[in-house]
Parts: C-alpha cells; sequence; structure tokens
C-alpha cells in the first residue's frame, strides 16, 4: 500500500468496508483518513494490519469517491490530521492520546460484535480502563478493561465521536469544556 493513497479497507466482515487515504504504516497497524460515504471526513482509523482481509485502490467506487471528497474541500468542515503525533506510532502511543485528549473513541477488539465506544481513561503496562458511553442516550453504562494485545482497531478524532462527547458533556453539565 501506498502512502497517501485512497482505498477501500476490507477488515473481519468482507460485506462492509472503510474509505479513506493511508496516512501511516509500521509492520504492525495501519492509520487512514476515513470519509463516509458523502465524502466527509468521518475519523482517522487505525488497523491492525491482521484484521485487513484486502485494501483495494483504483475501484469506480473510489472514483466516484475522489469526487465526492474534491466536493468537501472549500468547505468549511472539519478537517483531520496526525499532526499531534510525535516520533513512534503504534497502539499504546494513540490511546496515551486519547486519554491525553479527555476525547471519545471507538475500540474493537477481535470482531465487530466486540465494539466499545466512550474514553479512555487509564492506563497500565498490558491494559486500558474504558468507560463506555451508551451512543443512544449519551451515558456512561460501564466500565471495562481492555488488554491492548487484544485491540485491533480503533476510532478517534472522528466526526461521530466528537458529536456524542458534545451530547455527553451537555447532557452531564460539563458545558464549560464543550467546543
Amino acid at each position: 500500500m501506498e502512502i497517501g493513497k485512497l482505498y477501500e479497507i476490507y477488515s473481519t466482515d468482507d460485506e462492509c468496508f472503510s474509505v479513506g487515504y493511508l496516512l501511516y504504516q509500521n509492520v504492525d497497524i495501519c492509520i487512514f483518513k476515513a470519509f463516509d460515504d458523502q465524502g466527509r471526513e468521518a475519523g482517522l482509523y487505525a488497523f491492525k494490519k491482521k484484521i485487513i482481509s484486502s485494501c483495494l485502490s483504483g475501484t469506480e467506487y473510489l472514483a466516484k469517491m475522489k469526487l465526492y471528497i474534491d466536493y468537501w474541500k472549500d468547505k468549511e468542515i472539519k478537517t483531520l490530521s496526525m499532526n499531534d503525533f510525535d516520533g513512534e506510532i503504534s497502539i499504546r502511543n494513540i490511546l496515551e492520546y486519547i486519554i491525553s485528549s479527555k476525547n471519545i473513541a471507538t475500540i474493537m477488539i477481535n470482531s465487530y460484535d466486540d465494539m466499545y465506544t466512550g474514553f479512555v481513561s487509564e492506563s497500565d503496562a498490558v491494559s486500558v480502563v474504558m468507560e463506555c458511553v451508551d451512543i443512544s442516550n449519551a451515558k456512561v453504562y460501564d466500565r471495562i478493561k481492555i488488554n491492548v494485545e487484544d485491540i485491533c482497531f480503533i476510532e478517534f478524532n472522528s466526526v461521530d465521536n466528537d458529536v456524542l462527547l458534545y451530547a455527553y458533556r451537555n447532557l452531564n453539565g460539563k458545558h464549560d469544556y464543550c467546543k
């Protein structure tokens, strides 16, 4: 795969895929700037390479998506970057960034059936603690411990999670933190 190229990214479910530009890759992970089906920036997606079943480029669908993405370039919408990362990029470093930024993230463990959204609040040598936020009501419903080695996907700096964070803060009287 080439940095800066647009891909359809297939993982554990061959029926569903993400679309994004490859921003970074190393031996273990790939990070994409992902786009929704209307061509708007959706978030940064970090995939462990072991869960990527295929990446397609040059498809008719991607030709259309490039036009959709171009459409939004001069519009006033949030843009995403990886400028906040210095040095080596790893799952652990992404988690530390999420903890320090106090943003909501989505973490997948093993499959789409094990996906959690919420605040990553603590970290030790092998695990992190996540305060899970219910996307239907923006309230914390559980606190779970996640082994870092089991994480195969992280969605961060995403529009969906930013909107959920805004709702969480407003519904829970934390207005002073609202963007």
